[in-house]
């Protein structure tokens, strides 16, 4: 599992650039941190060991746990897990990594990894994915760097390898950003 100190150098990495010029929640009106029905909230997976990076008492977090068991987790991943959903402001300093690092998502490819769009069902439409947004460089070439380091960690890694399956099982459309 990746130490705290290690998360702490890929928040600080992805911390350097944004997808977009300023904050791109300022084009959806942070349609990603917005419950979008009364059924429905917004919320996130940690990865294993993240939870270390929060202290428990963001007032603009809620936590929970999950079991792995009746959700759709790899095979190798034992265990609760821990799910945030935003209440409010996010504090965008202090936000997961997965929410840091959209659109993007990590994909193996031929046994490499790479970064895709996200292919994952939202209840709104992203306008940085819909309208085929530019993305900065920076973002794409932080967030590369990140991930290659998240991938170390053997359950992270088992992840970004049971989502790629999925996607491909599901024939999705994979859009390959980088590299």
């Amino acid at each position: 599992m990746l130490t705290p100190q290690e998360y702490r150098r890929i928040y600080y990495l992805l911390d350097l650039a944004a997808p977009l010029a300023g904050n791109c929640g300022r084009l959806c009106n942070d349609a990603c941190c917005k419950a979008h029905s009364a059924f429905e909230e917004l919320g996130i997976y940690l990865l294993p060991g993240e939870e270390a990076m929060f202290s428990r008492q963001e007032d603009w977090l809620q936590w929970t746990t999950h079991p792995v068991a009746g959700y759709d987790f790899p095979p190798s991943w034992e265990g609760p897990v821990n799910f945030v959903l935003c209440q409010g402001t996010c504090n965008r300093t202090k936000r997961p990594i997965q929410c840091r690092t959209f659109p993007l998502a990590p994909h193996i490819s031929d046994g490499q990894l790479v970064l895709i769009k996200e292919t994952v069902d939202l209840p709104y439409r992203c306008p940085i994915i819909f309208q085929d947004l530019n993305l900065q460089q920076d973002f794409i070439n932080y967030t590369y760097q990140a991930w290659l380091m998240l991938v170390k960690d053997p359950l992270i890694k088992d992840l970004v390898t049971y989502d790629s399956r999925q996607r491909l099982a599901d024939r999705q459309t994979i859009f390959q950003v980088f590299p």
